[in-house]
């Protein structure tokens, strides 16, 4: 510091500038010293997976895709159905994760179509006033699908699910432990169109190897397998949901609201659009089938697809 002058001060115009500039620079480094963490935290996610191949293949993919442009990601996988991982989205224990349009909003207490387009736009309107958005829907269809052998089609003259109800008191069904919870499958929407009387119920696994195994071996008559990414066994047939029970289940990245940034969308609604049913299930089945980890597969299709 100068040694102060003896002369008197004059009022000047210089202090004040000097007092303007330096208020504004205590402003715009308090602001950045906000927005430096707020804008890092924003970027850092904790993406979940449910508990089967397609969909930890689909966390994988969207989230390998945000790393890919700077986002800290952290995944916790194989964490359960709908049920679980919604409701880890909704108290923040997840940032994001990878749904089905159709599932997610038969869950939410919404009635899903057929239509793409229609079972969107009443998804996004069931999630306004929420802190939870989603992405836009990927073109690939994955949705419950009940299958029989040939040889029990046959012998019971099953084609659509409407004849499988009509003979469901004689037959046995493996599917997924929550089955006869979900509208979809076993639950309210499902008796209210087909009514049916399975001869007993078996829990296994979400279309994964121990239902597809049960029916090959004839330990069950029908099996809850999913259309887009179970192993389907070669002797399998699928019955014609003849009543529409399925709607459009196209997978979405359901994100929270503080870290659904329009440049975040921007990656995720990328990744959506590569994401045909083809190459939906060449993910799901590398890591069902090849014992591929989800991770690797996800890798691969997004290289494929110039998305990292």
């Amino acid at each position: 510091m100068s040694t102060p002058s003896r002369r008197p001060v004059r009022p000047s115009a210089t202090p004040f500038r000097t007092l303007l500039t330096t208020g504004l620079a205590v402003v715009v480094l308090t602001a950045l010293a906000f927005a430096g963490p707020a804008g890092a935290q924003a970027k850092s996610l904790t993406v979940g997976s449910k508990d089967f191949a397609g969909a930890q293949a689909l966390s994988q993919a969207y989230g390998q895709a945000l790393e890919a442009k700077g986002y800290d990601i952290s995944f916790k996988d194989n964490l359960g159905p709908t049920e679980i991982t919604y409701a880890a989205l909704e108290n923040g224990d997840l940032d994001a994760y990878a749904d089905y349009q159709g599932t997610l909003l038969t869950y939410l207490g919404g009635e899903p179509t057929g239509n793409s387009a229609e079972t969107y736009k009443a998804l996004v309107a069931k999630l306004k006033g929420t802190d939870i958005v989603a992405s836009k829907p990927a073109p690939a269809v994955d949705v419950n699908g009940f299958y029989v052998t040939k040889a029990t089609a046959k012998k019971y003259k099953l084609k659509t699910m409407t004849d499988l109800a009509k003979q469901s008191s004689k037959l046995t069904f493996g599917t997924t432990p929550e089955c006869e919870e979900r509208p979809l499958c076993l639950g309210d929407k499902s008796q209210q169109l087909y009514g049916f009387k399975f001869k007993d119920i078996s829990k296994l696994d979400a279309g994964g190897p121990l239902t597809v195994q049960a029916l090959e071996d004839g330990d069950v008559d029908v099996a809850l397998l999913f259309t887009g990414s179970s192993v389907i066994p070669k002797d399998a047939v699928l019955l014609v949901d003849d009543k529409k029970l399925q709607p459009a289940d196209n997978p979405v990245f359901v994100m929270r609201k503080d870290k659904a940034t329009p440049a975040a969308l921007k990656i995720v609604n990328n990744v959506s659009s590569k994401l045909s049913t083809a190459a939906y299930n060449k993910m799901s089945l590398a890591i069902s089938e090849d014992k591929e980890d989800p991770a690797d597969a996800a890798a691969e299709f997004l290289k494929s697809n110039n998305l990292t």
